[in-house]
């Protein structure tokens, strides 16, 4: 930080070197005595001698002995107009780079001017233990000291691992060996790592669609040309899958839990779609990432927990159970592929954040966040209620689809509105919804394979306290009346 004196001699040689620049002292204009320009500005003498000096030494002025100190007459007749950065020319792109830049992400940008209200896919910031996170992060800095002079093992570390094999097969009835889980930067990473390890470009990849927007995005990103399968309300449909693409390398899947419908896959499709993947060679990525939170029925089982030939790769986070900014995730990987996805994750980034994945092994070992999730399921399924009711009370425009499981619901507009136009109204009321065209890819299955294409909203409820929930209901119904009004 500048001292007093130090900051009055900056401020001073600034506004003469502007108007140099700016021509308002124009080349060869005699500058003022420097007692009489201290009297003007109200500061010592000696601050205007050091600016003088200054603007000197960089060569905007000339002092001239008994004469006095002029503007340099070899400067530019004016300062270069600020000119904003040069596009990037598509050309300064290699072929992979333009289809990247086009790959979608989301289904919308996130924004600071749109509220929290109605945002899908995360979990509340008020649940987040952040007493008990502190008191882990301090307990463990002492023993990391150490280490963090050095990158973290790209596999992720051994107590990480070893606490979540505990929790999958307390919670989930899957057993996975320490030494087959590798930690990610969330999903997306387990995603795309994948990816880039199972898939040339060109080959064929089933998604689900409607379906995970950033997961087929991160299937084009690997060069994978995506094959849109039907997803209803029991998850994707299997048979039309094998119908478009038979000898497709890899499936995208959410079997628990489909985005952004809420489909689950019953056993029998469950039980084709490892036969398929079994004779076809091909692999399945089974994305989990909210299985927690089920509202209807019991937990589903992984679909890798029916696994006999090592087909599936097990894609968990702690993004919706803890926070999206932890950038903590897993895959339980088959044996035979862990040495590449070890490898690949060393080229990405050399492995996760070691003090984040400590932090998450105490709070783990203390017995914390089983507690956590419970306390979490119970306000969600409260605030899940406490929506619905709202809107059954308050709006009329659309039909809320109650997915038995997850953080959001879809609610379904009336045929022919205008879905943008739905999208922008409750925006500008800070409600973050989403379109659900976003969530579509390519052309879906003839109607009498699944849902037909419908026009919807994709709303969350984990984020809107039941305190709101009322205020949430009205703003959505003033927006949809906006909207059909425009």
């Amino acid at each position: 930080m500048l001292a007093p004196d130090q900051t009055r001699q900056h401020s001073v040689f600034e506004r003469l070197r502007q108007g140099i620049l700016a021509g308002s002292l124009p080349a060869g204009a005699r500058l003022p005595p420097t007692r009489a320009l201290a009297g003007e500005l109200g500061v010592a003498r000696q601050t205007v001698v050091l600016a003088y000096e200054r603007l000197a030494s960089e060569g905007y002025v000339r002092a001239r002995t008994g004469s006095g100190t002029y503007v340099a007459t070899d400067l530019p007749d004016a300062a270069p107009a600020q000119a904003a950065p040069p596009p990037i020319a598509a050309s300064a792109l290699s072929a992979r780079g333009l289809r990247l830049a086009r790959v979608p992400a989301s289904a919308t940008a996130r924004s600071s001017d749109i509220g929290m209200l109605l945002a899908g896919g995360l979990p509340a910031p008020d649940l987040f233990p952040a007493q008990a996170w502190s008191r882990c992060v301090t307990r463990v800095l002492k023993d990391l000291s150490g280490e963090l002079a050095s990158y973290p093992p790209p596999q992720g570390l051994l107590s990480l691992r070893e606490q979540i094999a505990a929790h999958l097969a307390a919670t989930r009835g899957l057993l996975a060996d320490p030494g087959c889980i590798v930690i990610t930067a969330g999903t997306q990473q387990a995603l795309r790592t994948a990816a880039e390890l199972l898939l040339d470009p060109g080959d064929a990849a089933w998604v689900e669609n409607p379906g995970y927007i950033a997961g087929r995005g991160a299937l084009i990103a690997a060069g994978a040309v995506p094959v849109p399968v039907t997803s209803d309300a029991e998850g994707m449909d299997v048979a039309a899958g094998i119908r478009l693409a038979p000898l497709a390398r890899l499936v995208l899947v959410a079997p628990s839990h489909a985005t952004p419908l809420g489909g689950a896959l019953p056993i029998g499709r469950r039980l084709a779609l490892l036969e398929w993947a079994g004779r076809a060679n091909a692999w399945v990525l089974e994305d989990d990432c909210d299985s927690e939170f089920r509202w209807e029925g019991r937990p589903l089982p992984p679909l890798a927990s029916l696994d006999k030939a090592g087909r599936v790769i097990y894609c968990g986070t702690f993004s919706k159970t803890l926070a999206p900014a932890l950038r903590l995730g897993f895959a339980v990987v088959p044996a035979p592929l862990v040495p590449a996805f070890v490898r690949a994750r060393t080229l990405m980034d050399r492995g996760t954040d070691a003090l984040g994945q400590a932090t998450l092994a105490e709070f783990m070992r203390q017995g914390l966040l089983a507690p956590h999730i419970r306390r979490m399921r119970t306000e969600y399924a409260r605030r899940r209620t406490a929506l619905l009711a709202a809107m059954a009370k308050h709006v009329t425009l659309v039909q809320p689809l109650a997915a038995p499981g997850g953080l959001h619901m879809v609610a379904r507009l009336p045929d022919g509105a205008d879905e943008a136009a739905a999208v922008t109204a409750c925006r500008t009321r800070d409600l973050a919804v989403a379109p659900l065209a976003a969530y579509y890819a390519g052309d879906a299955e003839p109607p009498d394979a699944g849902l037909p294409r419908m026009a919807g909203l994709v709303m969350g409820f984990a984020g809107t306290p039941a305190s709101l929930a009322t205020e949430a209901a009205k703003r959505l119904e003033a927006a949809l009346r906006a909207a059909r009004q425009a």
